[in-house]
């Protein structure tokens, strides 16, 4: 197993999280299907684009564990139930979707 403690920047944005004001950061992606070679972008074709370059930064399957009684800094720790389905999620605009 993979451990990495927190930075200490990274810390103090942990830190700075609030009941009800999460610090957290999120990316929209809009996929053209004109763009596809084969017209069609697929939700299924998305996760394997992310599943294929997971491995170039090991952080995004990782979770954080706490350091008992907060004695130190939390560490990251490879999560051994990684879910990318559960990261990566589809929503479509309604139509005319515009």
């Amino acid at each position: 197993m993979t451990m990495q403690q927190l930075t200490g920047p990274d810390a103090m944005f942990l830190h700075t999280e609030l009941q009800g004001f999460p610090m957290l950061i999120g990316g929209v992606s809009i996929y053209d299907q004109s763009t596809s070679p084969n017209g069609i972008v697929r939700f299924k074709d998305i996760l394997e684009m992310f599943e294929s370059r997971l491995d170039r930064s090991p952080i995004f399957r990782r979770k954080l564990a706490e350091v008992p009684f907060n004695l130190d800094q939390p560490y990251w720790v490879d999560d051994e139930k990684f879910d990318l389905e559960f990261h990566v999620r589809h929503i479509a605009l309604p139509q005319p979707g515009d």
